[in-house]
Formats: structure tokens, sequence, C-alpha cells
């Protein structure tokens, strides 16, 4: 499902060009589009909580996806702007609401496993976004209309999504679901909430601005330049695959610190060389460092708060993407006024905040849900 999520998400924004050719969109109005992407993501984080206390994480994650999938083909067909911002919208609530879902899901599996696996999860979502935008790259070269692959693309992930969750997720009521809908969260999630916002500002910065960084500052063509990115998503594959087990033999704690710590290295690196080659090897040392933060401090929160992981999640989830989505957003206006590189520069060193805030991913055994 994290595979279905991934690969649904980087099928529209491999071919986000090709769906402003099709409506003749200027930079502005593409912006508008966006930004009910956004305003989608952001509005379904606040109910996804509550919604999967409800209804629970299986049909939460089945009815995400559902969404999801419905939102590839109407932004393809969307005739006009209003159109265009509706659908991308309710293509945003439908990603948040299956994140927050599976994840919440991902905890519940996690309990009963009797040890930490949360950060594989995670790293089949970078493998489904891969995935989509492989087959997204190869209908773009074939001249495929985004009428034709974003419903090809749609009908085959809801397919895949009905049968994993039908067939694979487990059954009964989760901890908490049926408990009241709403509830503010703990204080103890502030820190993590914290951290999941410096982390997804470092992944969002790498996604919109390490493009552009290699080519401004070392002179790299864009074909070359777009191997920063390809190098980050590979070491955050290979770091998930890996993170659990290195989380269970030295602690959570210390797996943060070190990867804030790599990743205020590898952005330090790529935004003071004057090398293309270095600077993608600096982007993908940030992959190996902001790949684990996110999925423990997630893990973590739902292992704070064992009665409701779907609310605590959610509510660690929302201040997350909240970074993804405004960190770009000010590194760009920070560079107007001091410089891309620099800008960049100060995104990556939000990490430093992460680092002293580890010691709050610690889980007393007494909050611990047993397994079974």
């Amino acid at each position: 499902m994290f595979a279905v999520c991934g690969a649904g998400f980087a099928t529209w924004a491999a071919r986000v060009p090709a769906a402003q050719e099709r409506l003749d969109l200027s930079p502005g109005q593409l912006a508008v589009g966006l930004f009910g992407l956004a305003a989608g993501s952001v509005l379904a984080l606040l109910v996804a909580g509550p919604l999967v206390t409800t209804i629970g994480s299986r049909a939460g994650s089945l009815l995400g996806a559902l969404v999801l999938c419905a939102g590839l083909p109407a932004v393809a067909f969307a005739p006009g702007l209003p159109l265009f911002v509706g659908a991308l919208a309710v293509l945003g609530v439908g990603n948040s609401l299956l994140d927050v879902s599976m994840n919440s899901h991902a905890a519940r599996v996690e309990a009963s496993y009797g040890r930490p696996i949360f950060a594989s999860f995670h790293a089949f979502w970078n493998v489904g976004g891969l995935a989509g935008s492989a087959v997204a790259a190869a209908a773009a070269a074939g001249g495929v209309p985004i009428t034709v692959h974003f419903s090809a693309a749609a009908a085959v992930l809801a397919l895949v999504a009905a049968a994993v969750v039908l067939a694979a997720f487990l059954t009964g009521p989760d901890p908490g679901q049926g408990d009241a809908a709403f509830a503010l969260p703990g204080r103890a999630l502030v820190p993590l909430g914290v951290i999941a916002f410096c982390g997804f500002v470092a992944e969002g910065t790498v996604n919109d601005w390490s493009a552009l960084l290699l080519t401004t500052t070392t002179g790299a063509a864009q074909s070359v330049a777009s191997l920063g990115y390809f190098a980050f998503s590979l070491s955050m594959i290979a770091v998930r695959l890996v993170a659990d087990r290195a989380a269970a033999r030295f602690g959570p704690v210390a797996v943060t610190r070190v990867s804030a710590a790599l990743t205020v290295c590898g952005f330090a690196a790529a935004t003071t060389t004057g090398s293309a080659g270095v600077g993608v090897v600096a982007f993908a040392v940030v992959g190996l460092g902001v790949s684990a933060i996110v999925p423990l401090a997630w893990s973590s929160a739902a292992r704070k708060e064992p009665a409701s992981p779907g609310r605590a999640i959610a509510a660690v989830a929302t201040c997350g993407y909240l970074g993804f989505l405004v960190g770009p957003v000010l590194v760009g206006g920070l560079a107007e006024a001091i410089g891309l590189a620099p800008a960049v520069l100060v995104a990556g060193l939000l990490a430093l905040v992460v680092v002293l805030l580890a010691p709050s991913l610690r889980v007393t055994p007494a909050t611990v849900p047993r397994g079974g």
C-alpha cells in the first residue's frame, strides 16, 4: 500500500508539464492549481485522525487509495482551471487520508511484530515513487496523453489497493477505534511534530531545489543535475530498508542524531562545492540522513499514544507536511535575499534542531503497547 501511494503521487508529479500544456496554463495559474493540491492535503490531515479513529485504519486505507486514484483521471480530464484546482484538491485529500491510514495500520503491524519495522514501510513509498516516475517518463517519451496514462494508472493502482486491503490487512478494530473522534494530541507529540517538520523541510528542499542548485552553482547540465534527486531517492530507499534494525540495536535516539548530522553534512557539501559530481554525492548523503528521521518520529508518536495511534500519527504528519509545503517556498524567498546556496544551507541546518530533540523519540516501557 505504501508503494501504491508513492506511485500514485509520482504519476501526477512526473507529468506536471503535460498537465500544464494540456490546459495552456501560465505559471501563475499552475501555482493556483498546486495551491489546491496543498489545501486538499492539509485539510485532509486535519480530519484524517478523527476519521481513522472512527472507521479504522483498514477502511481508511482503502477509502484514501480510492480517492487518490479517482483524483488522477479527474486531473487529466479537467476542462478548465476551476475544475483542475478541484481535481488536485481531491488528489491531495486522497493522498493525505491514505498516508495517515496506512501509517496507522503500519503502527498496528509493528506493535504486533515485536520489533521496529516502520522505516521499511516508508522505503516502499520511495520504491513506488521511482516506479511511478519511470512509467510516467516512458509514457511521456511515447507521447501517451495524460488522459490515457492517468486513467490506466488509476485503474491498476485501485485494483492493487483493494486486493491488498481485502486480502492482507489485519482485521478487527484498531487500538482506540470507536473512542472520541476529536481530542487534542498530548504534549509529548509536540517535539515529534517539530522533528517531522524539520525532516520534511529537508526533503522538500531537495525535491524542489536540488537540480537548480547544481545547475547554478556547478554549471551542471540539466541531465546531470537531475541525478542529485535520483541519488537522494536511492540512498533513502537503501537506508529505510535497514533503519529499523539499526534502531532496534542502537535505539531511535542515536539513529536519529546520526541521521540529522549526516543531513547537515550533506547540505553543507552540496551548497559549497563547485563540482557537479561532488554535489550529486552530497545529495546522496542528505538522503542517507533524512531517510530515517520521519519514519522514526511517526513510529514513536504511535507508541507514545497507543490508545489512539491514528490520531497521534495525524498530528505529527500535519506538522511534517506543513514543512514539506512551506519549507521550499521559504527557501525561494530567502534565496532572493541571500542567494540560493545559502538559502538551501539554512534549510539543511534545521536538522540541528533534530539533534537536540532526538531524546523525545524515547518511549518508556509503560507506554509501549503489547504485541499480539
